[in-house]
């Protein structure tokens, strides 16, 4: 392991309509807790989360210590004119929908649209399918979820249950490795 102490902060866009669990992701990745009533998001909330250098470091590829600054973005469309400004800076986007709502899945293309008016499309992008907990609710198949990727032009697609933890850090994990892989080499 590399004794350097470098470590690099990187805004995180959590974007999808409302109830579809960005912050019930938010707050499973940051506190490993879940909250069952709704709470819903006013304009955005904001977390940060330290990934250690130790837990991105994979098949013989050091990493820094990554912290992320994470952005849940208000789903309703009431508050679309308000989110503009949060999407300036984003080095790193998570596109979340519902498994139970098709719709929310076909929505991450206006979604996309807003979020392009302020950030380059080359921005590393995942798209979550949450709510896989519902299992007899589920209206989107794994493979309808994955043909939708290359729509919102993110590289990695995970099934999570932000109730359940299910591949919730692994999500946001490789995000963060994916960010860190477009950095230009240290000298």
């Amino acid at each position: 392991m590399s004794t350097s102490k470098r470590s690099y902060i990187f805004k995180t866009v959590i974007l999808g309509d409302g109830a579809v669990g960005k912050t019930s992701l938010v707050m499973m990745f940051t506190e490993q807790k879940f909250q069952n009533q709704y709470i819903m998001t006013i304009g955005s909330n904001f977390a940060l989360k330290l990934i250690p250098a130790e837990i991105l470091t994979t098949g013989g590829k050091e990493y820094p210590d990554v912290r992320l600054q994470l952005w849940d973005l208000a789903g309703q469309p009431h508050f679309r004119a308000v989110r503009h400004p949060f999407y300036k800076g984003a080095s790193g986007i998570i596109y979340v929908f519902d498994v139970t709502r098709p719709d929310t899945l076909e929505h991450l293309t206006g979604w996309r649209e807003e979020l392009l008016k302020q950030v380059p499309p080359s921005t590393p992008a995942i798209l979550l399918a949450n709510k896989v907990d519902l299992k007899n609710e589920r209206k989107v198949s794994t493979s309808e979820g994955r043909a939708f990727m290359s729509k919102l032009g993110a590289k990695e697609y995970f099934e999570t249950s932000a109730k359940d933890g299910v591949n919730v850090n692994t999500g946001f994990q490789v995000l963060a490795r994916m960010i860190v892989d477009l950095l230009p080499p240290e000298d």
